[in-house]
């Protein structure tokens, strides 16, 4: 008999890494065919992370991916410390990065959840454009 990992233990830690990564690839293939160009991906700071950046429209678009397997709440889970930790690794990104956008850009913030389909196959299942905006 075949045990499954335990909350907070590493086989679990690694499962659901392995998922949200999954997930990420998943929203990286939507986005690219709802045409945006992706600029980066796992952006990461100290205290902060974004997942996904992209472009489409003149809109720079910060996506925070949400990965769950069966129901849930869509926006479950991202709560406003996140949104800020977000909204301050964007900001921080396009300090680093600003010699290399375009001129005249707009920001958006997004969150993409991503789930199991009928089949299984992990799929998204909402867009959300415009989640939340910055304080």
């Amino acid at each position: 008999m075949t045990r499954r990992p335990g909350p907070g233990s590493e086989g679990e830690t690694r499962r659901r890494k392995s998922l949200g990564r999954s997930g990420e690839s998943v929203a990286v293939r939507y986005l690219e065919n709802e045409g945006y160009r992706i600029y980066g991906t796992n952006f990461r700071l100290r205290g902060g992370e974004v997942d996904i950046i992209a472009f489409r429209d003149r809109t720079i678009v910060f996506c925070e991916v949400k990965t769950r397997l069966g129901e849930y709440d869509p926006i479950e889970g991202y709560s406003p410390a996140q949104q800020r930790r977000m909204v301050k690794t964007g900001e921080a990104y396009l300090q680093k990065y600003q010699v290399y956008l375009p001129k005249v850009y707009d920001l958006r913030y997004d969150v993409i959840l991503v789930s199991d389909g009928s089949d299984g196959v992990l799929e998204v299942k909402e867009h959300i454009k415009d989640a939340f905006r910055p304080d």
